[in-house]
């Protein structure tokens, strides 16, 4: 792929933490944003789709030796989780330290819950699963225990993944980036693509890693903190009578209905070896809590499109940008970058609304191209949307692109995930790493440009002004019904 000149100087999406705002809450203030890494301290390699990271994630999992430390918004009890679940019993009896978060509400499937109750009986905590459906204790305000200090912090959703392999050692190991813990996201049937998405991580060494296990303690230590603040009602004081009572009568087996030909390629895709190409990479790993008034991901998205210079790539599966965003992506095409953004069609969308409503801003996007500034500097904004079928085939073969990466001259990456919504703006705790590499850099606009873009249609100024003012009956209330939640999507 042409390589593009960057000679622009260092970016100050990694300068000091004078850079940036911290949170306004005076006990929290900038505590809760990490330092730059040198480009030597670091590796990082891209692992370029969901069954590459499954077999990279599982092969971390075997060698561990001291711990293992996983959180996501979604781990299901699935082939795929149940295949991870099994090794993480096994490490934990070999006396590793294995601990797992999860998102108490994205997580209610009946298997699922038998899953993570196995898990705490064989001694691994599990926070964000409680039994019986008792979730809600840890989530909302108890009067005399919790008073309802806001009445909307159980708004407040766990989206973070983190994957994190012996991270107390010189020799961790982490992957993160947007895949959550199922057989979608691993693409474990290909022959379906509602099982079959695509999605991106990094795989990273080095130092960066103690930051990656900084943020999970800090929201392992939050979510006991809820607990022991119920008194009576904190769960881990049960869970320890109930495994007292198992030890001595005996564990629960558990059964589970799967698939045996899911089964087997999941075994099969656990023992491929990915082609890891690690680089040295100048780093710092960012870690957002709206909750505590932090918003470090959004500044480091702001400060990457102002340093742009070239070309901006950004692809991110749920884009409802927010007036802020808009007025970056016009400033930098009005001073001649080339823009192109590709999300999820609502026919590919698992969330379909949030394109529907994501479309109306495609119009004023759009019209950044006819802008004299623009046109003078050979500026562009382009937007695709995915619809999961490659232009030379006759069928749908990928569901939902669920990837959050995006690529700056080529030359700075960030992936993460953080959505380009009011959700992960306002709401959800985010994780992200920002990078200086060319090769990696490049490497991601090569899978954008050949892979992603191969599935994608490119939207018009004429498509533009139909989302914006639909003639189909159907389609506007889809869209006008969307629009009434749009804050929380």
């Amino acid at each position: 792929m042409e390589k593009l000149p960057t000679d622009t100087g260092l970016a100050q999406v990694f300068g000091p933490p004078a850079a940036y705002e911290g949170s306004l809450l005076e006990e929290v203030g900038r505590q809760g944003l990490f330092e730059t890494h040198h480009p030597k301290a670091n590796k990082i390699a891209v692992l370029e789709n969901g069954d590459a990271s499954f077999a990279a994630r599982v092969q971390l999992l075997e060698k561990a030796k001291k711990s293992i430390r996983i959180q996501a918004l979604i781990f299901a009890g699935d082939e795929s989780g149940l295949h991870i679940a099994d090794i993480l019993k096994r490490k934990k009896a070999a006396g590793l330290d294995v601990r797992v978060i999860v998102d108490a509400p994205s997580n209610l499937g009946f298997q699922t819950q038998w899953m993570y109750f196995d898990l705490k009986q064989h001694d691994i905590e599990v926070q964000g699963y409680e039994s019986l459906y008792l979730e809600w204790l840890n989530e909302v305000p108890i009067p005399f225990l919790s008073p309802a200090q806001d009445p909307e912090a159980p708004d407040n959703r766990y989206h973070e993944k983190m994957w994190i392999v012996d991270g107390e050692t010189d020799h961790g190991t982490a992957v993160t980036g947007g895949l959550n813990v199922a057989n979608a996201y691993f693409r474990v049937n290909p022959m379906d693509p509602d099982e079959n998405w695509r999605d991106q991580d990094v795989i990273v060494k080095g130092p960066i890693v103690a930051d990656m296990v900084t943020a999970f303690e800090r929201n392992f230590d939050h979510f006991v903190a809820i607990k022991e603040s119920r008194g009576d009602l904190d769960t881990d004081l049960y869970w320890q009578k109930t495994r007292e009572f198992l030890d001595e009568v005996g564990k629960l087996e558990i059964p589970y209905s799967t698939r045996s030909d899911i089964v087997e390629r999941v075994r099969k895709m656990a023992q491929t070896k990915p082609d890891l190409k690690y680089e040295h990479a100048r780093s710092r790993f960012f870690h957002n809590r709206p909750r505590l008034g932090e918003s470090y991901i959004k500044q480091a998205y702001r400060q990457l499109i102002d340093h742009a210079r070239q070309e901006i790539i950004i692809c991110n599966a749920y884009f409802i940008p927010s007036i802020d965003f808009v007025d970056a992506i016009r400033a930098a095409a009005n001073r001649g970058v080339r823009v192109i953004i590709l999300s999820n069609s609502p026919e590919t969308n698992d969330l379909p609304a949030m394109s529907m409503v994501g479309r109306d801003s495609y119009k004023d996007i759009l019209a950044i191209n006819e802008e004299n500034m623009t046109r003078e500097n050979g500026g562009s904004v382009r937007i695709w949307e995915w619809y999961g079928q490659r232009y030379d085939r006759d069928r749908q073969t990928e569901g939902t692109i669920h990837a959050k990466y995006a690529v700056f001259d080529r030359r700075y990456a960030l992936v993460g995930s953080y959505n380009l919504d009011p959700r992960s703006e306002q709401l959800n705790s985010e994780t992200a790493v920002v990078f200086e590499n060319d090769t990696l850099s490049s490497r991601l606009a090569e899978i954008f440009y050949e892979n992603d873009l191969a599935y994608s249609r490119q939207v018009t100024p004429e498509d533009a002004a139909e989302f914006n003012e639909p003639t189909d009956a159907l389609y506007k209330l889809q869209k006008e019904f969307g629009s009434l939640f749009e804050s929380e999507l």
